[in-house]
């Protein structure tokens, strides 16, 4: 199909100039198709460019960092900070629920992995290979989370 010059009559049928007539309409339509397009996230993509995704990575290793140091005081402030600067991801749910595991406080951690859940059930699209247990619940071993205690007082 050719390509309509600005001063081509316009292909409506209205026997005026392109650029009087439609051109606008049609330009206008165009801005709303790549308005929506870039609004629409990329379900194989977090939303982050490689920098972001390397620093959510960085941050979200830090606190498991924290956490084999034994550093639980402050592997919560970190994963508290990592939910802040990444709330559109689980890590920082998936680490604050470690911090809570290991502390032992299970009922906390509990919490936070529900809430892991939630997300991956909200968002199916990034974890294709996640798989459903018994019970309806994702397997959170894909999050690197949950001892089998932990999982057991999910379910319930």
């Amino acid at each position: 199909m050719a390509k309509i010059g600005r001063n081509d009559p316009c292909p409506c049928g209205s026997g005026k100039k392109y650029k009087r007539c439609c051109l606008a309409k049609v330009e206008q339509s165009q801005r709303q198709a790549l308005a929506a397009a870039a609004l629409e996230p990329d379900p194989n993509h977090l939303g982050f460019c490689d920098d972001c995704y390397d620093e959510l990575a960085a941050a979200s290793n830090g606190v498991l960092d924290l956490v084999d140091a034994g550093l639980l005081d402050e592997a919560e402030q970190a994963a508290h900070e990592l939910l802040e600067r990444f709330p559109d991801v689980h890590d920082g749910y998936a680490r604050l629920g470690l911090v809570y595991e290991v502390r032992g406080e299970n009922r906390q951690a509990v919490e936070y992995y529900r809430k892991v859940i939630a997300f991956a059930r909200d968002h199916p699209g990034l974890y294709e290979t996640a798989r459903v247990g018994r019970y309806g619940i994702p397997d959170l071993s894909i999050f690197g989370v949950g001892r089998p205690s932990v999982i057991s007082a999910i379910r319930n």
